[in-house]
Order: structure tokens, then sequence, then C-alpha cells
């Protein structure tokens, strides 16, 4: 087997959160479930101690609205209320009933506006608080959401939706030992929630906490196996512990279930070539490539540059003609040149060496600054000068010459690496020409560059054959 080391590439698995640096959505405390909305919205009615008391006034206008609402006449009653409405003079029950009629309505940008007037008037006003925070949740504005949340728990409105919002909040400005703590409590009120299970799997992961995560997970798929994100999001627990195969066999069942999308295939035909099973990846990668869901070029071109650093020349070679196929008229003038020098290292190592040679000659006038292009150019020149220098001494000196215009050219880019693997690599053609003298120079220079014993080691015996020829 081949001892080969790459790194697992985490790519947008979609509906999961840790793959992308984003926060998996709720999908329990949302405006589509009717049951949220009715906890939600609750009595229009004013009763509790941490809300304003209602004058006779009050008391008058809610009577009369009443008959409007059980005919689910809402519009009259919101127009009644707006009418009612003062920006100072209003009663903030007034403001707050507003508000949540039009939330009823699905108006919930205009309902902050009157939320937030019914606790400037009155500022303990839990429910409006409560409301208010919901929103901005739902807007995705975390750092508004969170004063009036963490207020409502001051005022002593505890409850499973209060912490779980405050951990989702938390979790969003990347604070993951405070959304831990709140998910906890949340958990405590609402066991059974899978938003504030899953929340806590994320922090888990998030503080590096991976096998608490994936145990954590393991309890969400046993209450939903058909849920995809959960399996999604122990994956990349297991790849976040190094636990590969787990990882592999979970986005396996996700591909069983036919949930699987491109991002999700992509990044399982990655694993597999870490588990150097590249036959498996090769399926996983036309797949992608072969449906109708829109990759990004990048990513196209990052299949077969995955396959080529590992060394999996065959399997490269299988995707990379449909890539070509695909792409090429998307490509950008920077990702044109990087599959194209991809596809020349493909053709040398499967022994096509006169395309590959094309292929390269042809980078080389289009992107003459290609550090890699110039090394792998000028390696097949300084490979055909080895094998001709005790063959035919005038087909090594010109293959030599060719090599050393590509080396001194790639030696003067700004490339650390490519400017050391230059001088080494010249300097030793100038030890196969006997040119010792020269080819410490070089030598020397590459490992002041980059140092390394190996090189030391050979630049010590070069130093001895130039004393000796000058001796």
């Amino acid at each position: 087997m081949k001892n080969t080391i790459i790194p697992v590439f985490i790519f947008l698995i979609s509906g999961t959160a840790f793959l992308t640096g984003k926060v998996a959505p709720l999908t329990e405390k949302i405006w589509s479930n009717p049951e949220f909305i009715k906890d939600y919205l609750g009595s229009f009615a004013i009763s509790s101690e941490v809300e304003p008391k209602i004058g006779r006034a009050e008391q008058v206008l809610f009577e009369d609205i009443t008959e409007m609402i059980d005919d689910n006449r809402t519009d009259e009653v919101i127009e009644e209320l707006k009418g009612e409405f003062d920006e100072i003079d209003s009663s903030p029950a007034i403001d707050f009933t507003l508000a949540n009629f039009l939330v009823q309505e699905g108006n919930m940008t205009e309902s902050i506006k009157y939320y937030v007037s019914a606790i400037r008037k009155f500022p303990d006003f839990l429910r409006a608080r409560k409301n208010l925070g919901f929103i901005y949740v739902e807007d995705g504005n975390f750092s508004e959401a969170l004063p009036h949340l963490v207020k409502c728990v001051e005022l002593g409105g505890v409850d499973g939706d209060l912490y779980g919002l405050i951990g989702y909040c938390y979790l969003n400005t990347e604070l993951y030992a405070s959304a831990l703590d709140a998910y906890r409590m949340a958990l405590i009120f609402e066991p059974n929630s899978k938003d504030w299970r899953l929340g806590k799997a994320q922090c888990l992961i998030s503080l590096e906490k991976y096998d608490d995560a994936i145990a954590m997970l393991t309890e969400l798929i046993q209450m939903d196996k058909s849920k995809k994100d959960f399996w999604l999001f122990q994956a990349n627990a297991y790849l976040a512990s190094e636990k590969s195969e787990d990882a592999a066999a979970n986005l396996f069942l996700v591909d069983l279930m036919e949930q699987a999308d491109a991002n999700s295939k992509l990044l399982l035909g990655d694993i597999y070539v870490t588990l150097e099973l590249p036959h498996l990846a090769v399926p996983q990668y036309l797949d992608v490539l072969d449906s109708d869901e829109k990759l990004p070029v990048s990513k196209a071109v990052r299949i077969v540059e995955v396959l080529a650093r590992s060394t999996n020349w065959k399997e490269a070679s299988e995707v990379s003609p449909k890539i070509k196929e695909k792409y090429a008229d998307q490509f950008s003038p920077e990702e044109a040149n990087k599959f194209d020098s991809l596809r020349a290292e493909i053709l040398f190592a499967l022994d096509r060496k006169e395309e590959a040679v094309k292929a390269l000659e042809e980078l080389v006038k289009r992107d003459p600054l290609n550090g890699r292009v110039l090394l792998l150019l000028a390696g097949h020149y300084s490979t055909n000068f080895r094998k001709s220098i005790d063959k035919d001494q005038t087909k090594a000196d010109e293959f030599a010459a060719k090599a050393i215009f590509l080396y001194e050219r790639a030696a003067n880019l700004d490339d650390t690496a490519v400017k050391s693997s230059a001088l080494m690599r010249h300097g030793q053609i100038l030890v196969r020409q006997k040119k010792y003298t020269n080819a410490v120079k070089f030598l020397e220079r590459s490992n002041a560059l980059k140092p390394r014993d190996s090189l030391e080691k050979y630049l010590e015996q070069v130093r001895r054959l130039a004393d000796l020829t000058q001796s």
C-alpha cells in the first residue's frame, strides 16, 4: 500500500454547520411551526406581574377587538390598534398587542418598531423582550437578540425556549462555552428538543470534545434516523477525531438514503482517497460531475488535484477528461493553468511523455512564471540528459542546456521552495557534467534557502570531489 498522506479537504455539506463554519438553522422554533407561533403569541391580553398594568381605556379597547378576533378580522384589529398607537402616550400594552398581530400576519420587520416602543415605555416588559429577541434571532441579528433574551432570564421568565435561543446566539457569535451552558439549561426544560441537542453537539465539536459530540449525535440519530443532517454532523465529528472510517460509513449511509448532495459526495470521495481506496472515490467524483448540480469550478479542479497529489494517476486520468469537457470553458486563466499542469503530471506518470511535454511547453508560454510547470518541464529534460549522457553526448548537452535554462528561470521566482528546488537540481546537472566547483555554489544557495540533512550530506560529497579535482 502507498504511504500517502494528504489533507482531508472539508467542503460545504448542505444543511450542516461545522463543515462550513456556520451554525445549523433551527427547525422547531421557526415561523412555519404552528405550535411555535401559538406559544410565541400567547394571549393578547396583559396579565403577568412583569408586564404593564392596563387601565380602563385599554380594557374597553381589548373588549372591542375581541369580536374582530373571533371573526378573524385581523386587518381591522391592526388598523384599530394603529389608530390608538402613540410613540409617547399610548400604553405599552397596546404597542405589544399590535406587534403580536403584525407577527401573526407575517409582518416581522414592522412589528419590531412596536415591540421596541413597548419596551422603551416599560423596560421590564418580559414578553415584549422575549418576542423581540425571537424576531432578532430569526433575522440573524444575534447581538441585538442577546440582551433582550438575557434580560428575560433576569426577570424570571426561564424556559427552554429562552435558554435554547440564548445558546443559539452564543453559538453564532462563537462563544462556545457560554452556548454549551445555555443549551444544558434548555435541555432540562425541553429534554426532547432536537434543536437544543444539535446545538449542544455543535458546541462540543467547537470545544474539541469530540467523543461527547459523537454520543450526543448518536442520540439524535436514534430519535430520527431519516434526518441526514444528524449523520453528516456526526461524520464531521468523526473526521475531527481522526476516525475517517466511521465518517465514511456515515456519508455512505446518507448516499444510500439518496440524500447525498455534491458536497457530501465530494467529501466521501476525499476520505476514500485518504483511506487509500481511490477506486471507491472515483464513482463519487463522477456522480458529482455527471449530476445537474452546479459545482464551483475550483472544486472540480480540486478533484484532480486530490488524486494527483496522492499519486493516484490512473484514477486522476479517469476524472480529468470529464472535468475538461464540462468546465474548460468556465476556467479562469489561473484555473486553466493549474488544471493543465496537473494533467501534464498525470501524462508523465502514465508514461505519455510526448503529450505531457507538449502540454508543458504550451503552459510555459502561457504562464512563464509558474514555478511548478517550469520545474516539471526542466525535470523532463534533466531525466533525458541523464539517460543520454553515456550514449549521445551531443543530445545530452542539448537536454542539459534546456533544463538549466528552465531551472535558471525558476530560480529567479519569489517562491522559496521553487527557488531552492531549481538551484539544487541545477547543481545536480553540473555534478553529472563534472563541474563540481560550480555545482557547490548552486547547492549551497539551495541549502541556505531550505536546509535539509540529505542535501547537506550530498553537498559535502560534492565539495570533496571539487577539492580533489582542484588538487
